[in-house]
């Protein structure tokens, strides 16, 4: 399991979005039940293998504060290496979007 987890690393750099990277790594977790350990808990215990570079840098100061809450911890890993000001540039860009003189709304 822990080959499977690590070979979907995310390293925190350039473009990579941790949103898609929480949702694969969950669906991953979901396939693998331990009698006796909570999804919670096995989450929290593959977490830092699926995490390289930067990402690992940050999950080992992070962890600490997040008091094994695998939510606030998957929220905080998000907005760290997602931030708002991105989704805000983008719901920005979405909403501002304008028809140019020579482009046409019909499909050919």
């Amino acid at each position: 399991m822990i080959a499977l987890v690590q070979s979907q690393s995310f390293l925190g750099e350039g473009d990579e979005n941790p949103y898609l990277h929480i949702t694969d790594f969950e669906q991953t977790c979901d396939c693998l039940r331990i009698e006796g350990i909570c999804d919670e808990t096995l989450r929290w215990k593959l977490f830092p293998f699926s995490l390289k570079g930067k990402a690992i840098q940050w999950y080992n100061t992070a962890v600490g504060k997040q008091q094994g809450d695998w939510g606030s911890l998957r929220s905080n890993f998000c907005l760290d290496f997602y931030p708002i000001s991105q989704i805000t540039d983008l719901t920005v860009k979405v909403l501002t979007i304008k028809q140019e003189s020579k482009e046409t709304l019909a499909l050919d």
